[in-house]
């Protein structure tokens, strides 16, 4: 039987509107306003459009450090009971394409540089067969240590995608979706890849690879 193979989305503006690294962050500081100084969050917010995308990862995973695993869980599910009632909080014409694969039989992964709080209930929520995303160290204390123990960036995200379709079988058909160059490693290793957005860099490399682009209705904010 021939599998009816896989469709990798990216999350963070692909899927949804939102950068969920940052609309979680500025949720959780509600609960917990003493995690991070006025002046070290504006400083972390200059470096989104100053650091190469797994430095500011980097950077931005390490003010997390002392928080319990659970205890951000829990807000991720309260963060994204909320934002998904905002209009536009996923594109959609990505989500009728994710909903067309599910339809065909098409398992669904999503692939992701953020990590499980925000993105969990997300991928419940659209009844994904999969996420990879980003993933912290926990201490004994059940606590996030702020250091990176598997990263979902560039090149990581290829090595899932070659890994998953190698278990499904290498000729299974597959999509892509993405939005930014740090999806292009994703892009490149499925046999249907698609640009989602307006970014200047990603619309050259469709242009000259005949790739097909999903636009958006509303201009992306800047990015590293």
């Amino acid at each position: 039987m021939t599998s009816a193979g896989a469709a990798f989305f990216d999350v963070d503006e692909t899927l949804v509107s939102v950068r969920t690294l940052e609309s979680f962050l500025m949720f959780y500081l509600k609960r917990v306003p003493s995690m991070i100084s006025p002046e070290r969050l504006r400083e972390l917010a200059g470096q989104v459009v100053t650091l190469e995308r797994s430095e500011f990862n980097r950077r931005y995973y390490a003010i997390w450090a002392g928080q319990p695993v659970e205890q951000v869980l829990e807000a991720g599910r309260e963060w994204f009971a909320g934002a998904q009632q905002q209009t536009g909080f996923y594109r959609p014409n990505v989500l009728a394409a994710l909903r067309e694969h599910q339809q065909n039989g098409t398992r669904v992964v999503l692939v992701s540089g953020s990590f499980p709080p925000p993105l969990a209930p997300i991928a419940e929520a659209v009844g994904a067969d999969a996420l990879y995303c980003t993933e912290l160290e926990v201490g004994a204390d059940g606590a996030y240590t702020g250091v990176i123990s598997a990263a979902m960036i560039g090149d990581d995200k290829r090595v899932v995608v070659d890994r998953y379709l190698a278990e499904i079988g290498e000729d299974a058909p597959s999509w892509g979706y993405g939005d930014h160059s740090s999806d292009l490693p994703l892009l490149e290793g499925v046999a249907n890849p698609v640009v989602v957005g307006s970014d200047p860099a990603m619309l050259e490399f469709a242009a000259a690879r005949d790739w097909p682009v999903l636009p958006i209705e509303q201009p992306l904010a800047p990015r590293a």
